[in-house]
Parts: C-alpha cells; sequence; structure tokens
C-alpha cells in the first residue's frame, strides 16, 4: 500500500556531496525540497573523499596574484592522461571549469573554509584548494543549510523507484520505515546517488576483472543513480572506465587528528584564517595525519624495487604493470618488502611514499611514526616472515633476486581497493538527463559521480569541483523548472 503523495517543488535521490548541494541550491531558489538518502546518515563517499577543491578564478588566487582562464583550466586538466581524456567530454570539462570558481565561493557562503590554492602538476597554475579541517565540513554546512531552508531530508529510504507520467518523470516512490511512500516534484527529480563501486553486478557488467574484484572504497556506491536512468533510455558513456584500482592501507585504528578535528562553522573559518597566515612548513605535521590515513603509497616504491607480496608470501605479479591483480590473491590482502637501501631512499627529499601536492610528504620515518602496525622491521626473511605472518620460504623465493640488504621491512597489509568509477550518465548544461536519442528525459537531472556524460576526473579536487558544481546547477534549474526562482 502506497499512502498519500507528498508534493513538492525537487526531490532529490542521494543525500552526499551532490544531493546536499541539489538541496541547498534549489531551496536558495525558494523551492521546497526533499532529500532521500537510503543510509541512516548523510555524506557519501564526499565524507570519504581527500576534500580537495581545484577551481579557477577564484578569490584565493587572486590574493596570490594569480591570474587563471577556465580555458586553460580545462586544458590543463587533459594534462593528466592526455591520450586518455582528449575528446572525452569537452563541453562538460569547460563548464565545470568555468562554474567552479563560482561554486566553490557559493560553498564558502554556507560556511564551507578553504585555504591555497596549491599546485599540482601538469596544471601551470594554483588551483587545488583545500577544505578545512577535512572533507565532513561539506556535509555539516550544507546539511545544516539545507535544513535551515526548510529542506527534508529523510534518511533510510530503500528501494527507490521513478514515477512518470508519459515520458515525464513526476516524482519517486521509496521504502521509508517499511512503507511505500511517494513524492511527487513539481519542478523534477534529481538523481544524485554516486557511483557504481558498490555495486558487483555492475562491477563486473562494465569494469575490468581487477577492477570489478577490487574492494569499494564505499561499498554503498551502488549505482542507484545510473540504474533508474538507464531504466528510462538514459544514455551512457565511459562506464568502462576507472582510474584503480588502487593499493591502499587500512584506515588506522584511531582516526588521525584531521578527521577528529570538529566541523563547527565557526571553528572551520577560524582554522581557515590560521592556515592563511602561517607558512606553508607549519602545516605539513598535520597534512602528513592525512597522508598516512588515506593516500596510496607511490608507485616509484616499485621503481626502486619493492617487491609486493600475498597473504601467503608469493610474490604474484610485475609490481610496474599490474599491482591491481591482489585483488584476486587470497583475501585480497598483500604486503610490500623492501630492505634498507630503500627506506633510506624514501626518508631523503623529494622522495615520498605518499604526496599532498604543493603542500607535503609522508616519506618512511613518517609512516613509521605516524602508523607503527603497518611498518615491520627485522634482520632477516624468517623473522620478517614470522612478524607479517607468511610464509617463510615463500617470502624467501620472492627477494631471492632483489639483493636486499639488512634491516628488512615490510608494509601493510594492504588491499586493492576501487575509489570511484567514472562511468555515468548524459546530462545538458542544464543538467537534464539526455536519452540515447539525444532529446531530454523531461523532469529528471543529473548531478555528481553519476552525471559525468563521460567525463573523465584524474586528479586531485577534479571530482570533488564536479559534484558540488553540478549539484548547485541541478538545483537551481530544477527549481526554476518548478517555477520559484527568485
Amino acid at each position: 500500500m502506497v499512502n498519500e503523495p507528498e508534493i513538492v517543488d525537487v526531490v532529490v535521490v542521494g543525500g552526499g556531496g551532490a544531493g546536499l548541494a541539489a538541496a541547498v541550491s534549489a531551496a536558495q531558489n525558494r523551492a521546497s525540497v526533499c532529500v532521500l538518502e537510503k543510509q541512516d546518515r548523510v555524506g557519501g563517499s564526499t565524507n570519504l573523499s581527500v576534500g580537495s577543491f581545484s577551481a579557477s578564478g577564484t578569490r584565493f588566487q587572486a590574493r596570490k596574484g594569480i591570474q587563471d582562464r577556465p580555458e586553460d583550466y580545462a586544458e590543463d586538466m587533459v594534462k593528466f592522461d592526455s591520450k586518455l581524456l582528449t575528446g572525452d567530454a569537452p563541453a562538460m570539462r569547460l563548464l565545470l571549469a568555468r562554474e567552479s570558481a563560482e561554486t566553490l565561493h557559493w560553498l564558502e557562503s554556507v560556511g564551507v573554509a578553504f585555504t591555497g590554492p596549491f599546485l599540482e602538476p601538469p596544471h601551470r597554475l594554483a588551483r587545488m584548494h583545500n577544505v578545512i579541517p577535512n572533507s565532513r565540513a561539506y556535509t555539516a554546512r550544507l546539511q545544516t543549510t539545507a535544513r535551515r531552508l526548510g529542506a527534508r531530508i529523510i534518511t533510510g529510504a530503500k528501494d527507490t523507484e521513478l514515477i512518470t507520467e508519459g515520458e515525464r518523470v513526476v516524482g519517486v516512490r521509496a521504502a521509508v520505515d517499511g512503507e511505500k511512500r511517494e513524492y511527487r516534484a513539481r519542478g523534477g527529480v534529481i538523481l544524485a546517488a554516486g557511483d557504481f563501486t558498490g555495486n558487483a553486478e555492475m562491477r563486473h557488467e562494465f569494469l575490468a576483472p581487477d577492477a570489478a574484484a577490487a574492494s569499494p572504497i564505499n561499498p554503498n556506491a551502488s549505482g542507484d543513480g545510473q540504474r533508474l536512468a538507464m531504466a528510462l533510455g538514459a544514455r551512457t558513456r565511459g562506464m568502462n572506465i576507472t582510474f584503480g584500482p588502487q593499493l591502499r592501507f587500512p584506515e588506522p585504528p584511531k582516526p588521525g587528528l584531521l578527521s577528529r578535528l570538529p566541523t563547527w562553522r565557526w571553528l572551520c573559518k577560524l582554522e581557515a584564517a590560521v592556515v592563511q597566515r602561517v607558512p606553508t612548513d607549519w602545516l605539513k605535521p598535520v597534512v602528513k595525519s592525512l597522508l598516512i590515513t588515506w593516500m596510496s603509497p607511490s608507485p616509484d616504491m616499485f621503481a626502486q624495487g619493492t617487491v609486493l607480496v600475498n597473504r601467503d608470501g608469493e610474490r604474484f605479479c610485475d609490481e610496474r604493470t599490474s599491482t591491481g591483480s591482489l585483488a584476486f590473491e587470497p583475501e585480497g590482502k598483500g604486503f610490500l618488502v623492501f630492505d634498507s637501501r630503500i627506506a633510506e631512499y624514501f626518508n631523503v627529499k623529494p622522495h615520498a611514499i605518499s604526496t599532498a601536492p604543493g603542500i607535503a610528504f609522508a616519506q618512511f620515518d613518517d609512516y613509521r611514526r605516524g602508523r607503527p602496525e603497518l611498518v615491520h622491521e627485522a634482520q632477516d626473511i624468517a623473522k620478517l616472515a614470522e612478524m607479517i605472518g607468511v610464509d617463510r620460504e615463500n617470502l624467501a623465493k620472492a627477494v631471492d633476486d632483489q639483493g636486499f640488504v639488512a634491516p628488512l621491512y615490510a608494509m601493510g597489509p594492504l588491499f586493492s581497493t576501487l575509489t570511484v568509477t567514472e562511468g555515468g550518465v548524459c546530462v545538458d548544461d542544464q543538467m537534464r538527463v539526455l536519452r540515447e536519442d539525444g532529446r531530454v528525459i523531461e523532469g529528471l537531472y543529473g548531478a555528481g559521480g553519476m552525471a559525468q556524460s563521460g567525463m573523465l576526473l584524474k586528479g586531485h579536487g577534479h571530482h570533488i569541483a564536479w559534484v558540488m558544481t553540478s549539484g548547485r546547477l541541478a538545483g537551481r534549474v530544477a527549481a526554476g523548472r518548478a517555477g520559484v526562482t527568485v
């Protein structure tokens, strides 16, 4: 049985960064808004991100005398992988570049604080802005603002279905507290449910085997937006593309300093003011807390001779080309094994195990101090094998031809993980979802990772920039369709 429908101007499916941005934007344009989030709390993959936001033409750049153009920003984004990214979705990339600064300033207006900008090559200019104190600040500020503006945020909304009349989407049906409920939308429905890294069926349908077998960073990213749109004939692009899988260490037993900092609005603004005024070197100890919590080990470790072994101590791949195959090993678990020479190499600038471009780097000793549970040291292979719980003979064979010099080290465990999928439905510059023939699906909008239109985002800060920008635009347009814009 379905209860009487609730009628609002805009219904948003998904309570992550894109969904909350869409809700705030629509509510600021005087729309009544309802957000449907399937989990018991909002935040989604945004809460799991580093939180960097890359933008062109910001007040932060102007303060440092940086003159930037969106066209240059869009051009530099392609340089992260020119062969793959050239021609992927140039119109959407330029839209993102042109709207990025306004989105960042809009986020500031609701209380999100930033510092920067920092340089990340191949960008020619400093464009990476870092959120203060961590990515949860996006969720905290947007959620608070949405509720203050009257938006309803309903958690535990599962089994969502789109409601159509003819060829127009008019609402959403969902199960809330065990009851089927309908939410009708005068202006439109915004799908903002993220990527499909947590959907094993979709991973195996669209991705390469090693990516399909990897563990998702967000197991709740189940591709609901793509599924709902595809059922109505939406065009998709890039569904087979993901940058990864990546090797990652598990989170520490206790959260790092940045993860523990409160996201109170006044405190974030104070922290941002302080950070802007202190030398970058003063920030490095704090940022290293983030690096040793979230970042992957550098591929340069393998170029220097580090060996990757599985749970049984076996070397199972050519680490320089295919570490993603760790996903097929027992428990998907492995260890980095190296010697004193390599450890010393990654203790001397500019060499680092993990790097935050333009800000800080984490070297071997930073991991040894900050993540002691991951670093194991022994004088011989037998002892090292015992410490990490692998077969001694297998480990000895794995490093036999490496010429390792004691002491020997292992870092781990680590796992093959998938952070985000790039594929999604196609939208126009109004965030309206498009059919296979290019026509608009009336009443349906897309935002965030499920609506990248084939645009491939590589490098820090680009995904968050798209999540927030597409959400802001989708909310404004949907509100306008309801006839309630300011």
